[in-house]
């Protein structure tokens, strides 16, 4: 390929690439707004008695998920157990919590916190609870005021608990809809994010894909020539597509690298790695697949 061709090569895979990881920085901030407007509960959360669930065997299944507990009436201030990988929590510093974090806590901006060895705690019944993350999308969120505390054993089972399933929570062994009462108030308070955004995002997939698939074609018409000269002079026809597609390949995986960075360093701390790095890949992968393919239907039809 001549300069040209490679440049609007790179450009075609960096712009869907981009489209990729863009669709699924915006979905991960569509998931956390529509937890904050929810109060941290999805639209699937159910109050259960906690007599009916044991949190702990939770941590036994293949399901991703938080139990919530009221700790002090406000609604504010609440326990929280985390087990399999859940939608990320609303935050704009720090971290998401872990299945295996203790004593940690998610607060909002406006609770008070002690600083003890350059490290933010709070307390509550005699525990230190360290700040790893501040609650909502933005500092001044309407979750300014709450107080999220992870410890194993601070759920009580004397009170009635919040579950978020994801799949709902039907989806836990021993749990049935009877059992469940929807929970009102704050997760009742949503927008029409949770109505257009999934439409939006279906339709950015699809745009994406397309476009790789059509930036594959056009790859495998700058590569069509040399690839077939070299069958001419004999070269078998997986070795013409190995030395097509490698460089190709390794192309897209510069490429990768680099949306997958800007993509990390843009989506502060609603970050996902794994999500972002599939995101970002995919859209390359389905190119350089599409590529390989055209080669090898072109070549079928090539005489030496």
């Amino acid at each position: 390929m001549n300069l040209r061709k490679v440049i609007l090569s790179a450009v075609l895979l960096a712009l869907f690439s981009s489209l990729g990881a863009g669709i699924s920085v915006y979905a991960n901030v569509r998931s956390a707004l529509s937890l904050e407007g929810g109060d941290l509960l999805s639209s699937t959360a159910v109050t259960l008695d906690s007599t009916a669930l044991d949190p702990t065997l939770l941590d036994l299944t293949s399901l991703s998920g938080r139990v919530f507990q009221d700790l002090d009436g406000s609604g504010d201030l609440r326990a929280v157990r985390t087990f399999g990988h859940p939608a990320a929590l609303p935050i704009h510093e720090g971290r998401q919590l872990r299945a295996d974090d203790e004593l940690v806590a998610l607060v909002g901006d406006g609770v008070a916190t002690r600083s003890d060895d350059g490290r933010q705690y709070v307390d509550y019944a005699g525990q230190a609870f360290a700040v790893i993350g501040r609650l909502g999308v933005r500092a001044d969120s309407g979750l300014a005021q709450d107080v999220l505390l992870q410890a194993p054993d601070l759920i009580s089972v004397d009170e009635p608990v919040f579950v978020d399933v994801e799949g709902g929570v039907r989806q836990v062994a021993g749990v049935t809809s009877e059992m469940a009462a929807p929970v009102g108030g704050g997760a009742d308070r949503r927008t029409n994010i949770d109505f257009v955004s999934p439409i939006v995002i279906i339709c950015g997939w699809g745009l994406t894909l397309l476009g790789a698939i059509a930036a594959g074609l056009l790859i495998a018409g700058f590569l069509r020539p040399v690839a077939a000269l070299q069958y001419r002079l004999g070269l078998r026809r997986p070795r013409v597509v190995m030395l097509s597609v490698l460089p190709l390949a390794w192309f897209a995986g510069a490429v990768f690298v680099a949306v997958s960075t800007g993509a990390l360093l843009s989506a502060g701390a609603l970050r996902s790695l794994p999500d972002l790095a599939a995101a970002a890949g995919l859209p390359l992968a389905v190119s350089v697949v599409v590529s390989a393919g055209a080669l090898v239907a072109s070549l079928g039809r090539t005489s030496r």
